[in-house]
């Protein structure tokens, strides 16, 4: 699959909603790519305690289901269908998985299909 072909599918996952009160998903979605070339789709859960998840953490729960822990690429998008890069929580996370992730890509432009790899964005973990 083609960033543009993720980019897409990830588009037409966003399913905006307000639930009710204090619930509402689908703003934010994502498409992971892991490294046994299977694709994992995941929108994000917001809880106004303060509960929920992002949709990478969405979609890695259902790549991490499948027995999957290294994801190659990622495409993240907003309701506008703006690229998003992952939030502190899910650079954490992603990395926490697998050494591997370190080196997983993120789109951050489209028309030129420019990445960014987590080490990039998380240059100094933690537990180091």
């Amino acid at each position: 699959m083609t960033y543009r072909e993720m980019y897409e599918l990830a588009v037409k996952n966003l399913a905006p909603k307000e639930h009710g009160p204090g619930f509402s998903s689908g703003f934010v979605s994502a498409v992971l790519e892991g490294a046994n070339g299977k694709y994992y789709c995941g929108v994000n859960i917001d809880l106004y305690c303060g509960l929920g998840f992002c949709a990478e953490r969405s979609a890695a729960a259902a790549m991490i289901s499948d027995g999957e822990v290294v994801i190659r690429r990622v495409v993240c998008v907003g309701e506008n269908g703006n690229l998003m890069t992952p939030c502190g929580s899910c650079r954490e996370f992603i990395s926490l998985l697998s050494p591997e992730n370190r080196n997983t890509r993120f789109l951050v432009d489209l028309n030129g299909e420019k990445t960014v790899a987590l080490s990039e964005f998380l240059p100094y973990p933690w537990n180091n």
